[in-house]
């Protein structure tokens, strides 16, 4: 052997490099087992722990690093008899990179960086059928939810190659070791294809090369917000058995705010994510209603006396277009979801207090939304009813009435 070194944090864990690898030892030594994963056959000249990682000088100056030793930590001679749930290790709160310049190609090499947000480690005794995860904050609210089942696939067309975005948040259900990465972030708002000149298109457009990084991209623009530091809990439920532990997070050690600057910055992305949520389902309900109200103009308008359902239709569907995409005084959902997306980017964009200058800006686009709302709902509680008793006379299907939101909570 080279070199041996203790664990500072277990008595008896000990690691070693030898001319051949790496090895583990959870007895004092007198049992040796390989760590090798997907370290070459190499010879190991040097080994220090760091916090939670394991370095590894290796012949030739190459340098290893094995992330997150806190599994090993945890390991017991009973493991492989049950399912378990890691205890996992502290995790910074820290934010993507920034840089705005060009990403690197698919094919310029790089060394990958460890898992981003927490580690989350889990042991299955035998293949699992159904699996979720919930990441709980300290008043007990879902921050987020996973399963082992892949969410819907997006069939919007987007404007670079699929290689570049992160695979689906899914969880493994493999016997043996499962190791899942969530990012920090609350879940991502719902938003409308605009492209960068503010104009509608029928893909998605990704103008921001923020943390562009070939099969880790980020699908989801803009992404939900960072959780606040501050201690959690997480919830794994395994084929009906749930359990439990605490996750810490703790702030970027670079970072300095003030009492309550982060908490604020959350509650502002979330109240603007929540005004996104409802501009782009109902922007979606309105263009489901016109395209079904263009099917019944049809026949209408092939019947003459029908002339007063016809009217009625046209009416109705002058009125769902303002409503949807705005006029020059009053903006629609589309305009709506198209703006306040810029508004929480912006609100995102670091670590600091969000300015009261950008909560009056954005305070106008919820004042907008709710007057939408006000007259979607009249819509559907007026206006539908007197279309469909008219559709009826003739002999035509009525058209579906929608559940309006209820009005968003705009600042104070």
């Amino acid at each position: 052997m080279h070199v041996v070194r203790e664990d500072p944090e277990l008595e008896g864990l000990l690691y070693a490099g030898t001319e051949t690898g790496a090895y583990i030892s959870f007895d004092g030594g007198d049992h040796w087992q390989p760590l090798q994963l997907n370290l070459p056959t190499t010879s190991v000249r040097d080994l220090n722990v760091h916090g939670s990682d394991l370095v590894a000088a290796t012949y030739g100056r190459g340098l290893w690093i094995l992330d997150d030793l806190s599994p090993l930590r945890q390991i017991k001679s009973d493991l492989r008899t049950s399912n378990y749930l890691y205890q996992p290790a502290a995790t910074t709160r820290v934010r993507w990179d920034n840089h705005p310049d060009t990403p690197l190609s698919a094919d310029t090499p790089a060394g990958d960086n460890p898992p981003e947000g927490a580690i989350i480690y889990y042991y299955l005794k035998s293949p699992a059928k159904e699996i979720t995860l919930e990441i709980r904050d300290a008043r007990g609210e879902v921050v987020r939810r996973f399963s082992n089942k892949a969410p819907a696939a997006e069939p919007r067309s987007r404007n670079v190659p699929d290689y570049w975005f992160a695979p689906p948040e899914v969880l493994t259900t493999n016997a043996g070791l499962n190791r899942f990465a969530w990012n920090l972030e609350w879940p991502h708002p719902d938003t409308l294809t605009y492209n960068f000149r503010g104009q509608p298109i029928d893909y998605i457009e990704y103008t921001l090369p923020d943390h562009a990084v070939a099969g880790k991209t980020p699908i989801n623009q803009p992404p939900g917000p960072l959780a606040a530091p501050g201690r959690y809990e997480v919830v794994l439920t395994i084929d009906g058995k749930t359990y439990r532990h605490p996750l810490m997070v703790t702030l970027d050690p670079r970072v300095r705010v003030g009492p309550g600057d982060l908490e604020a910055q959350l509650d502002l992305a979330r109240m603007i994510d929540a005004w996104m949520n409802s501009s782009y389902h109902s922007y979606n309900d309105v263009r489901t209603l016109r395209t079904a109200l263009a099917n019944a103009q049809k026949p209408l308008a092939a019947n003459s006396p029908a002339k007063e359902a016809s009217d009625a239709a046209q009416a109705l569907d002058k009125e769902l277009s303002e409503i949807q995409d705005g006029t020059n005084t009053a903006p629609g959902f589309g305009s709506v979801n198209r703006d306040v997306a810029r508004f929480v980017t912006m609100v995102q964009s670091g670590d600091i207090r969000p300015a009261k200058s950008i909560i009056e800006n954005a305070a106008p686009s919820c004042v907008a939304l709710k007057n939408d709302l006000a007259r979607w709902r009249k819509i559907n509680a007026e206006t539908l009813l007197a279309l469909n008793s008219l559709l009826k006379q003739n002999n035509l299907s009525p058209l579906a009435i929608a559940a309006v939101d209820k009005d968003p909570v705009c600042p104070k």
